[in-house]
């Protein structure tokens, strides 16, 4: 029905045994054709990579924003299954800092609160129109889908703080706050709304009451945040549960270590939270919840003067892939004749440099994680995902 022309990438790779390991970490170049060119601060025309990418369940298309002339302000990438180059980029309607429901992609949500169906975006692109308005709007915001308490409903929760129009000293910081709708997925329409409910007062005397980088969790059952001015402990990532009532802030989580906006992973089989990512000085860091450690998923250079940066914080999939934009550098030995392409890296977190060292040191730990991702869980999820979307695999 829809992007037909992603199967032969697919198919490309099928020679290959489905139980094998995805390769450790694989840029995918975006081209100038696909995204049209911008100048990068050095005066060197670059494709247009955008900012505040997020990643798709099943790790396939990049909603992001500040896209550039040639897709407008938002744009969706299509991402090749294992290699390649950007398949294939998509107009939105959308405005900067969109976002999507995380967990099912079901929907892409405007700043305004209009929400679109992620099929309709892809067919019509600019064209598309919006199916209901209701939920968090304005800067910052995130979302995720729950189970509704009848056949044919779901509930989808966002999150952010409501000073969104703050000045310069408060903008991207202030009391945290969740917005919970109901929605009828058959009428698309809202069926009930709970309105802006207020987070952490308990918590003021711990960590004050202004906190920045709020992410909600992809099944919208934790989220994480660092608080600004701390009573006590340091201003690090923290990771709350709301609880039942969708109201709560238990403690889950804090790090005893610096990083930039954390978003989640799938949660466990187990029932366990999902794993975290995050971008912290230009690296993509990767922390294990059932280990309380983070491993940096920077990939050795393959020749000498090359260096990868991440632009922005990541995303993680269902098969537990970390997918961020990034700039891969490339210089001479003298480090001079520097040359910048741009796109996405897609890595397995299992099989990083610092997790290899990691399982050396901790045999019978490591023996409980998966030994890499393979290529028949990605697959997987894209066959999975692409029924849910009435999308061509």
């Amino acid at each position: 029905m829809l992007l037909a022309g992603t199967t032969g990438a697919v198919a490309a790779q099928g020679v290959v045994s489905p139980q094998a390991c995805i390769a450790p970490s694989t840029f995918v170049e975006l081209t100038g054709d696909v995204a049209g060119l911008s100048r990068d601060a050095a005066g060197k025309t670059v494709a247009a990579l955008g900012s505040y990418e997020r990643i798709s369940p099943d790790g396939r298309f990049v909603l992001r924003s500040y896209s550039g002339a040639q897709l407008g302000n938002v744009s969706v990438m299509e991402l090749p299954a294992f290699a390649g180059t950007v398949v294939r980029g998509y107009r939105t309607p959308l405005s900067n800092e969109a976002f999507p429901v995380q967990g099912s992609w079901r929907y892409l949500v405007d700043m305004t609160g209009e929400h679109y169906r992620l099929a309709d975006v892809l067919q019509q692109q600019g064209k598309a129109r919006p199916l209901f308005r209701g939920g968090m709007t304005g800067f910052y915001a995130a979302a995720a889908e729950l189970p509704g308490s009848r056949p044919g409903e779901i509930r989808i929760r966002s999150f952010s703080w409501p000073n969104a129009g703050g000045d310069d000293e408060t903008q991207g910081q202030g009391a945290l706050s969740t917005r919970t709708i109901t929605v009828d997925v058959q009428q698309q329409r809202v069926t009930a709304d709970t309105g802006t409910q207020y987070l952490c007062r308990d918590r003021v005397r711990v960590d004050g009451s202004m906190y920045a980088l709020p992410m909600i969790s992809v099944d919208g059952r934790e989220y994480a945040a660092m608080p600004q001015m701390p009573v006590q402990g340091k201003a690090t990532m923290r990771v709350f549960g709301f609880g039942e009532d969708g109201k709560g802030c238990e403690l889950r989580d804090a790090f005893a270590h610096a990083s930039g906006k954390t978003v989640f992973g799938f949660p466990g089989k187990a029932g366990q939270g999902g794993d975290l990512a995050y971008e912290y000085r230009g690296q993509i860091w990767w922390y294990s919840r059932a280990l309380k450690q983070a491993f940096n998923l920077a990939p050795p250079a393959s020749r000498a003067g090359e260096r990868l940066m991440a632009s922005a914080f990541p995303g993680i999939t269902r098969d537990g892939r970390v997918i961020y934009a990034s700039t891969l550098r490339q210089c001479d030995a003298a480090g001079g004749n520097c040359s910048d392409r741009v796109g996405y890296t897609i890595a397995d977190p299992y099989q990083s440099a610092s997790m290899r060292s990691w399982r050396q040191q901790h045999a019978a730990r490591a023996s409980s994680l998966p030994q890499c991702v393979t290529r028949q869980d990605v697959l997987r999820e894209r066959e999975a995902f692409a029924q849910m979307h009435w999308l061509t695999p």
